[in-house]
Order: structure tokens, then sequence, then C-alpha cells
């Protein structure tokens, strides 16, 4: 097996993905609110994943809130970068210990809730839905 030579390897963020406009998307999971995930993706991706998610979660979810990450020439390494330093801001938080599936899930402390309501903006200001769900209530009426 043969190196590829130093000055020949792609530089650590030289991909074009970072040069797409991303968001970090904090996600609630439960009625009442039971947990948050906070992650990253392309701005473009934002409605794909809140229906993955939702497709992977028995409790209802709806997309709370977004940081926009447009300028620059590498926005998406941005929203990866603040994604991190949210990890951490909130690591007391976190439900499952990072480098495990599922370690973007943060239980709804008053403290993150307060930051996505105080920091954030609005997924409908953004042209996002709330939710891709369509809620039954237990009486099995439609919200």
């Amino acid at each position: 097996m043969t190196k590829t030579p130093e000055k020949e390897r792609t530089p650590k963020y030289a991909s074009p993905w970072y040069a797409k406009a991303g968001v970090v998307y904090f996600i609630g999971a439960g009625r009442p609110l039971i947990a948050v995930k906070i992650g990253v993706t392309q701005k473009d991706k934002v409605k794909q994943r809140l229906r993955a998610i939702q497709c992977d979660n028995h409790e209802p979810v709806e997309l709370l809130g977004i940081l926009s990450f447009d300028d620059g020439d590498k926005p998406l390494l941005q929203a990866e970068r603040r994604e991190r330093s949210l990890h951490t801001q909130f690591a007391a938080y976190q439900r499952i210990a990072d480098g495990y599936v599922g370690h973007e899930w943060f239980s709804a402390a008053p403290e993150l809730v307060a930051f996505i309501a105080e920091h954030t903006t609005a997924p409908e200001q953004l042209g996002y839905p709330r939710s891709v769900a369509n809620i039954r209530e237990r009486d099995g009426a439609e919200r």
C-alpha cells in the first residue's frame, strides 16, 4: 500500500462540504418536553433531518430553534464548531456519554430550554416546519 505524498493530500477542512450554509438545530422530543437533540446539518437539509429523527423516535419531535451559519468561506465548519461548544456548555445534561450513538441528546433542563428561547430563530421564521408529525391525542383526535 502506498501513501499519498504530503503535498498531494487534501487539507483538513478543504472539502466543499464546509463551504455550504449550515445550521445548528435544536429538536425536542416528547410532550411534555423530555429531551433535546443539538445537531448540525446543511441549511437545505433541515426538513429532511427532522423527518429522519421523527421516523426513528417514538415520541413526537419538534424543531425548537435554529442557529444559522451563512457567512464566511466555511459556514458549515462554523456550525460544527458551535455545535461542539454547545455540547460542552450543556454537558451536565447529556443523556448518553460522548463517543456513543445518541450523545447529541440532552435532558430538557430549564437552562437549555431558556438558551433555545433566547438565542435561536424560530423555525417558521426561516421557512421550516416545527413538526412533520400528525400527532394523535389519546382520544384518537389529530392535532
